[in-house]
């Protein structure tokens, strides 16, 4: 007699589908973990590219004052007559010449970006406005960097014509505030600069480029100002 069992097709269907959704529940858990890596992981870069862009911001608002200082001493050693300059306090006689020679270089803190770009980590960012902002800061540094360099020739310049007067006065380290004073003029030398006819043009040729300068780095501030407020509304939103 043939064997006429019957078939559990309820059970079998009821299995099927939880080894389905089973499956397909495990496949949506990595999916989501994966997603939440990733957030973590673009969350910390961006709270490093924080970190880094206040860092600059700091850096760049002293640079801003610096040399705001500097055209004030630039103007008033300008605006002296020799006979002024010779009763000049000596203690105003170092900001001045330091006017007179000063590169002025922006070390921005792009450690973050840079590393991002060289790994080719940059679509960690997902949100393409603020890729937008880096970019357009990076290429603000770009700019800049060509303006610098023009700058730091005029100082050349002006260094060497100098060395008449029996300079050089100023030596160069990393920074603005690091330039030294190698020997201290005195008012006496800061009259003969004065009426060197020759020096004075190439001194206001330094100041020209100084203010080229000046408003490359204003509205670099301003793209960088845009740039963070942009960066702390995408950290707000994790």
């Amino acid at each position: 007699m043939a064997d006429s069992r019957i078939i559990p097709w309820k059970r079998i269907v009821v299995q099927a589908a939880a080894i389905v959704i089973s499956i397909l529940l495990a496949f949506a858990i990595d999916a989501w973990w994966d997603e939440q890596k990733e957030r973590d992981v673009e969350h910390r870069t961006l709270e490093a590219l924080r970190r880094d862009l206040i860092a600059s911001n700091e850096e760049l608002d002293g640079l801003l004052q610096a040399l705001a200082d500097v055209r004030i001493n630039f103007a008033r050693f300008q605006s002296a007559t020799p006979a002024e300059l010779k009763k000049i306090d000596p203690e105003a006689v170092r900001p001045i010449v330091i006017s007179l020679v000063t590169p002025a270089s922006f070390e921005p803190v792009t450690a973050t970006h840079d590393a991002l770009s060289s790994d080719g980590r940059l679509g960690l960012i997902s949100d393409p406005e603020l890729l937008t902002h880096l970019s357009n800061w990076q290429r603000a540094l770009d700019d800049l960097e060509g303006n610098s360099i023009d700058l730091r020739a005029e100082s050349v310049r002006v260094l060497r014509s100098m060395e008449i007067h029996g300079g050089p006065f100023i030596r160069w380290r990393r920074s603005l505030d690091g330039l030294e004073v190698l020997q201290r003029p005195d008012g006496e030398v800061l009259a003969s600069l004065r009426q060197d006819a020759e020096f004075m043009g190439k001194a206001r040729m330094h100041q020209y480029t100084l203010s080229g300068y000046l408003l490359e780095l204003r509205r670099l501030d301003e793209t960088l100002d845009s740039t963070l407020a942009l960066l702390e509304e995408v950290i707000s939103q994790y």
